[in-house]
């Protein structure tokens, strides 16, 4: 199965809408608890082994004021993902190699990668902006 079809399966099957960037990034609308939506962007990118991967990122909110060591220790703690910068911006973000797309995987990924930036943006931010 090609990996945008177990993306589609996955928000089909979870409610989730999906969209198609120009710049070939999917981008996932996400419901998380208290009628709050994260925005989950899915990016193909190479690994340094020349492997096909998928990059998983979550805008948490703006980079400025933020106490990175803070951000560092809890990337400890994280099943899924992990703080990292991405434009200026505070993210989640996650990688998962193309051929070991597994559908069960790919969903906890998008929900769990989702969940937890938008606690950090209700909780850093106190918005529901991304």
């Amino acid at each position: 199965m090609e990996f945008r079809q177990i993306v589609d399966s996955i928000a089909h099957a979870c409610k989730w809408e999906v969209a198609s960037e120009a710049d070939g990034s999917i981008c996932i609308e996400v419901p998380t608890s208290g009628g709050r939506i994260q925005m989950v962007v899915i990016t193909e990118d190479i690994d340094i082994a020349g492997q096909p991967i998928v990059r998983y990122w979550s805008v948490i909110g703006p980079a400025e004021g933020i106490e990175f060591k803070r951000c560092l220790e809890e990337n400890a703690k994280l099943a899924y993902g992990a703080f990292a910068l991405h434009s200026d911006n505070l993210v989640m973000m996650d990688t998962q190699l193309v051929s070991d797309a597994d559908p069960m995987e790919v969903g906890a990924s998008i929900g769990n990668l989702a969940a937890y930036a938008d606690r950090c943006e209700r909780d850093l931010f106190g918005v529901d902006k991304y």
